[in-house]
């Protein structure tokens, strides 16, 4: 478990935690009834990002937690591998950027269909 809480707080999962952290408390405050799920879509057109066709909400909770997940296993790996300094914080920027290039893939996959859900 210490593995876990040390990777989950350390860069660059850091980021995507405390998003998700951010995105947790936006989904319970929808569940309670305070606030809703199209709260945030006002102006925005996720189209060309490849993810249009459901609420920015929903595209911006999978791409944290796509980013999350792999940016976490990405950090425990890295951890495991006994890398330090400065090529330590290297690898850090280069999985950050491969945690986001892969959650944007995977939300883009995931959304596609979810859009037949959602009405126009």
């Amino acid at each position: 478990m210490g593995e876990f809480l040390e990777a989950a707080a350390a860069f660059p999962t850091v980021l995507f935690s405390s998003a998700l952290v951010v995105t947790a408390g936006f989904w319970l405050t929808v569940l309670l009834g305070a606030a809703g799920a199209e709260t945030f879509d006002a102006d925005a057109d996720l189209d060309a990002l490849g993810m249009g066709g459901v609420p920015v909400s929903v595209a911006g909770s999978l791409l944290i937690a796509f980013g999350w997940s792999t940016s976490l296993t990405g950090s425990l790996l890295l951890g495991r591998a006994g890398i330090a300094g400065a090529l330590h914080h290297l690898l850090g920027v280069l999985l950050l950027l491969a945690s986001l290039l892969a959650a944007w893939r995977a939300t883009r996959l995931l959304v596609r269909p979810l859009a037949r859900l959602f009405p126009r």
